[in-house]
C-alpha cells in the first residue's frame, strides 16, 4: 500500500499551484470579468500574507529577560516591563507580538530592543514600509484625496486622521534631527561634484491659525553633467522651512556642507533676482557663479522694453522674442549682434555689419514702418495709439528722446575700473562671468 505524502514532501511550486486551484474552485463563476478575477487574486495574496509574516516572526529567537545596552549612553539597562504587546499594521495586514521594555534613568529614555531589531518606528501603528507609502501619499496630495486614492491601490483602508498623525510625528522628528546627519543618511556622498547647482526660492503659504499667511523657503542642490548638459539623475537634495531666511540659511548650509562645497571647482547659484537670494549666495557660496533664472531674465528684459518703447507699444512682443533669442544663444551672440554686455553698443553700430548693412538684430525705437509690424499690431488700439504718438507735438517727441538718451547713458559703464557690482547684480554677473566657466 502506497504511503500518503505529507505537506513537507511537496515542493513550494506544487503547494502554490494547489492553493491557486482551491481558490479558483471557491470564487470562479461563468460571468466573471477580468477586473473581478484580478481583485480575487489580490485578495488571495493579501490573505496569504498574514500567516507568512507570523511564521517569520515565530522563527526569531525568544527574547531573554536580561539587560540591554542603552542606545544613547551604552550602559546595560535591566528589563522594566516584560512581554508588553504591540500591534502594527503591515503591508500584509495587522501583526501582533510581545517584547520587553527597558528604561534608562540617566538618559530618561525608554526603548524596546525587539523594535529596534525589527527597525520599527518608535511610535505609531505602522511598520516602516507601510509608513513610507503613507508618507508618499500624504506629502503629494490633500488628506481627503490621499485616503480615497489609497483605498484604490490597497485593500486595507486608511483614514484622514491617520495621515495627519503620521505627518505630524515624522515631521517633528525631521525638525528635531541634525540636518547634516539627516542629509547624509538620506543621500550619502562619496565623491566631489564637478559642477554643483544651487537654486532657492520663497513664497507665502496660507496657514491655519492666527497667522493667515506664512513665509516658506525651498532650496534644491544637484549635480550637473557638463558633457550631457543636464542634471545628473538622482543627485538632487532638497531643503525647506516654513519660516524666514534666518531659519532657512542654516538648513541649506548643512546640505551644501554634505556636498563638500569647499572642494567643488564650479558652483552655480540660480535665483529669481531678489536681493535676499544673492545675499544668501554671498554668505554660503561666495565664489559661486550667480545666474538670473530664465523667466525672470525675460521679465526684466520686457520691463526694459516697456520703459523704452512704452507700455502699449506694438513692438513689445517682438522685443520679448528677440530677448529670448539673445538669452538662449548666449553672450557671444549678444556681442556679435551689436549688444554690449554692459549696455553700450559694439563698434559696428546697432544692428549693422562691418560694411554698414542692416543686419537682423535688436529692435530699434525708430523702426516704425507699418509693413514691419507684427500682424496683430497692424490695426486696433495699439496701432492707433502709435499713430497718435507719431502726430504728437515736437516738444513731446523731444522729451521722449531725452528720456531715452538718459536711460541709455545710465546703462553705460562709468570711466575707470568697472565697479565690483552693478545694481542688477544677477544680470551683471551673468554677463560679466568668464565664458570658460559656462556650464552649458
Amino acid at each position: 500500500m502506497t504511503r500518503k505524502k505529507g505537506l513537507r514532501a511537496f515542493s513550494k511550486k506544487e503547494l502554490l499551484e494547489e492553493l491557486a486551484r482551491r481558490h479558483a474552485d471557491e470564487v470562479y463563476r461563468d460571468d466573471m470579468t477580468m477586473s473581478e478575477i484580478e481583485l480575487a487574486v489580490e485578495k488571495l495574496k493579501g490573505d496569504s500574507g498574514d500567516p507568512g509574516i507570523e511564521a517569520l516572526l515565530r522563527r526569531m529567537k525568544p527574547e531573554k529577560p536580561t539587560g540591554k545596552a542603552c542606545p544613547k549612553c551604552g550602559k546595560r539597562i535591566p528589563v522594566k516591563v516584560r512581554d508588553r504587546e504591540r500591534t502594527v499594521r503591515s503591508l500584509s495586514g495587522p501583526v501582533s507580538f510581545k517584547r520587553n521594555y527597558h528604561y534608562c534613568e540617566e538618559c530618561r529614555y525608554g526603548f524596546y530592543p525587539v523594535d529596534r531589531l525589527l527597525s520599527l518606528p518608535e511610535e505609531g501603528e505602522l511598520t516602516s514600509e507601510m509608513e513610507k507609502r503613507v508618507l508618499d501619499f500624504a506629502i503629494n496630495d490633500v488628506y481627503g484625496e490621499c485616503a480615497a486614492r489609497w483605498n484604490l491601490h490597497y485593500q486595507q483602508p486608511i483614514s484622514e486622521n491617520l495621515l495627519r498623525r503620521v505627518i505630524a510625528r515624522v515631521g517633528a522628528q525631521c525638525e528635531a534631527a541634525d540636518q547634516g546627519q539627516l542629509q547624509h543618511e538620506l543621500k550619502p556622498t562619496e565623491d566631489v561634484a564637478d559642477v554643483l547647482v544651487v537654486e532657492s526660492d520663497g513664497s507665502l503659504l496660507p496657514i491655519r491659525g492666527p497667522e493667515p499667511w506664512k513665509e516658506a523657503k525651498v532650496g534644491v542642490v544637484y549635480r550637473h553633467d557638463r558633457e550631457a548638459s543636464e542634471p545628473i539623475a538622482d543627485s538632487a537634495r532638497y531643503v525647506a522651512v516654513v519660516n524666514g531666511l534666518g531659519e532657512f540659511a542654516p538648513v541649506l548650509e548643512e546640505a551644501l556642507h554634505v556636498e563638500r562645497i569647499e572642494e567643488v571647482p564650479t558652483v552655480v547659484w540660480v535665483g529669481d533676482g531678489a536681493v535676499c537670494n544673492w545675499t544668501l549666495a554671498d554668505q554660503l557660496a561666495p565664489d559661486a557663479i550667480q545666474i538670473l533664472d530664465w523667466h525672470h531674465a525675460v521679465e526684466h528684459a520686457v520691463d526694459c522694453g516697456k520703459v523704452l518703447l512704452g507700455e502699449e507699444s506694438p513692438w513689445l512682443l517682438l522685443w520679448q522674442q528677440r530677448a529670448q533669442t539673445l538669452l538662449s544663444e548666449g553672450l557671444d551672440r549678444c556681442r556679435a549682434d551689436g549688444v554690449h554686455p554692459r549696455g553700450g553698443e559694439a563698434a559696428t553700430g546697432p544692428g549693422r555689419g562691418a560694411g554698414g548693412a542692416q543686419q537682423p538684430g535688436r529692435l530699434l525705437p525708430q523702426q516704425r514702418e507699418t509693413d514691419e509690424l507684427p500682424p496683430a499690431a497692424r490695426g486696433g488700439t495699439a496701432h492707433r495709439q502709435r499713430c497718435r504718438r507719431e502726430r504728437a507735438s515736437p516738444r513731446a517727441a523731444d522729451a521722449d528722446e531725452t528720456r531715452r538718451a538718459t536711460l541709455v547713458a545710465a546703462q553705460r559703464p562709468p570711466d575707470g575700473p568697472t565697479p565690483r557690482r552693478l545694481p542688477h547684480r544677477g544680470c551683471a554677473r551673468l554677463l560679466r562671468r568668464d565664458p570658460a566657466h559656462d556650464v552649458r
